[in-house]
């Protein structure tokens, strides 16, 4: 495996993951703890294709210089959700599935570094862990950011990383709350 660059992903252990618009995109700041721009995900692909089956593709760039850092492409399936995350060069990073499950959302994680996680808890209210073993290497819990944006629908929440996770698994945490928020949506518009 090639080294890998996680920006300035690598060297921040508490995110924050505000979106910032809405109707036919899922963008985002994340954030470091002092409010400093850590990385952007921004919605890529076609108009047409976002409003038939919504958002499916995102480019997460580091929050210094704009490079890209990684992919999430939703894997049109008939089932279960799959999304792959890829690297900057379009090789694989890591590969998520929605597992099945009865009464709650299940996911799983396998990471190009042999590194497997699942992740369980609340995923709609930003209330979850992901789980390397028994070994906690996320949390997400929900934050508050303003009433207005609760009123547009514009979450807000904070993401804790494990110091000793590589650079690799950093990736693919954000990439699997990236992916996660993805579920959601495509959860909501089903209802």
């Amino acid at each position: 495996m090639h080294a890998f660059d996680a920006g300035l992903l690598a060297s921040v252990d508490s995110l924050a993951l505000q979106q910032v618009s809405s109707l036919m995109s899922n963008d985002m700041q994340v954030l470091g703890p002092d409010g400093e721009v850590v990385a952007v995900v921004e919605t890529v692909g076609g108009g047409l294709g976002r409003m038939l089956m919504g958002s499916r593709s995102f480019v997460v760039r580091d929050g210094a210089d704009g490079r890209v850092l990684l992919r999430i492409e939703d894997i049109a399936t008939f089932g279960r959700d799959r999304m792959q995350i890829l690297d900057a060069e379009g090789l694989p990073l890591a590969n998520l599935r929605r597992e099945v499950a009865f009464f709650r959302t299940s996911v799983s994680v396998e990471v190009v570094d042999g590194t497997a996680f699942t992740v369980e808890g609340n995923l709609w209210d930003h209330d979850y862990r992901m789980l390397a073993g028994d070994r906690e290497i996320a949390r997400a819990t929900a934050e508050w950011g303003g009433f207005m944006k609760a009123l547009a629908g514009l979450s807000r929440y904070r993401l804790a990383l494990d110091p000793a996770m590589p650079p690799v698994v950093r990736c693919a945490v954000l990439g699997t709350a990236v992916g996660l928020d993805l579920i959601r949506e495509k959860d909501r518009r089903r209802d």
